[in-house]
């Protein structure tokens, strides 16, 4: 039987599809800008917003470089022109419509709601589109509280992002805490810094880069730990 009380949830790849948000949104930018819009300069364009979130996360770089510096990045290597400020304005507005939910979110998030779990929504990212994102797909009545990086002043995989979270949640012993998520790089890692269990959704079936107490494949495994 498990002794957790608190949940920490990832959302995007996690309980949100980013990825298929990301593409729908960014293919409509591209095309709004007279860009290439096809799903190879989207994959492209992915690949390199990934490399700078996670160099963001490492402190290689401030938060502020990366939301027109990706667009910087694309347009190099697509050899084009085109105003950043302007395409990275109208990508804000398009990816926060974009809510698609993972498989199994909707059955998971019930199943640890009735279970009587406290239910945490952690995730990195701007804070206007992220709390838009969670309310419009439907899953906010499930949490007790959400945390986005932007407005804690700290992001995953820092321990400060969860030291701001244990204090402001009622649980505060850590072993009755757990994170979920997808990122090895924000997650895990952020599980490993702050002390916390952790439990790795690794539903792309990849190379662990860090060690997880419990490792799941779909969303509803979750039943066989909690």
């Amino acid at each position: 039987m498990s002794t957790y009380t608190s949940l920490f949830l990832d959302i995007d790849n996690t309980l949100l599809d980013f990825y298929k948000a990301e593409r729908v949104a960014i293919k409509k930018v591209l095309k709004l800008h007279s860009l290439p819009c096809d799903d190879k300069t989207a994959k492209i364009y992915s690949n390199i917003n990934q490399s700078y979130w996670e160099r963001f996360e490492r402190g290689e770089i401030p938060k502020s470089a990366i939301f027109e510096g990706r667009f910087e990045s694309l347009l190099e290597f697509l050899g084009a022109k085109g105003d950043v400020k302007a395409i990275a304005n109208d990508y804000f507005r398009l990816l926060s419509e974009g809510y698609f939910k993972m498989d199994g979110a909707d059955d998971i998030l019930r199943y640890l709601n009735d279970k009587g779990y406290k239910l945490y929504a952690t995730t990195n990212g701007i804070a206007l589109t992220q709390f838009k994102r969670i309310k419009n797909s439907g899953i906010e009545p499930y949490f007790d509280d959400i945390f986005v990086s932007e407005a804690a002043g700290h992001q995953k995989p820092e321990k400060e992002y969860f030291e701001f979270v244990i204090s402001r949640i009622p649980e505060k012993d850590k072993s009755k805490m757990l994170i979920v998520g997808d990122s090895q790089s924000s997650d895990i890692l952020g599980g490993i810094n702050a002390g916390i269990d952790t439990c790795w959704f690794n539903f792309q079936n990849q190379e662990p880069k860090y060690k997880s107490k419990y490792e799941i494949k779909k969303l509803s495994e979750l039943k066989k730990i909690l």
